[in-house]
């Protein structure tokens, strides 16, 4: 079940990069990537939400602030236990996904974001999709 519900979110980021915002995608194919997650004891969206506020401006000083970003919180879903939040994350093509994450996890002042992101969730599932927009 947890796949198809995985799925479900993964198809309703297809229009991932339309009009100007980012280079087109060349197979027709955009990766996404999920993260899966609760909350740390004592955490919220509201925590999540701020810790968004830092990322966005970081992302904005990466040479490749290529990419997209959500936050899924369940609302409907036959297991409503599964997930506090899932954290979905859309990119022009692989390459371009590759560079990012390169950037991200590789620098001192990520790094530490990333650990504050640590200390507000906890995620038990990471997958990537590839996701292909069938009707615009």
């Amino acid at each position: 079940m947890k796949l198809l519900i995985t799925l479900l979110m993964a198809l309703l980021a297809t229009p991932v990069f339309a009009d100007d915002h980012s280079e087109s995608m060349s197979s027709g194919e955009a990766p996404v990537e999920l993260w899966v997650c609760k909350y740390q004891d004592g955490k919220t969206i509201e925590d999540l939400r701020a810790w968004y506020k830092d990322f966005n401006v970081l992302s904005d000083k990466m040479d490749n602030p290529n990419f997209r970003s959500w936050l899924w919180t369940p609302y409907f879903v036959s297991e409503l236990d599964a997930a506090d939040v899932v954290v979905a994350t859309a990119f022009p093509n692989l390459e371009s996904m590759g560079q990012s994450m390169q950037e991200f996890f590789g620098g001192a002042e990520t790094g530490a974001l990333f650990a504050r992101y640590e200390s507000i969730v906890a995620c038990d599932g990471r997958e990537l999709w590839m996701v292909e927009q069938m009707r615009d």
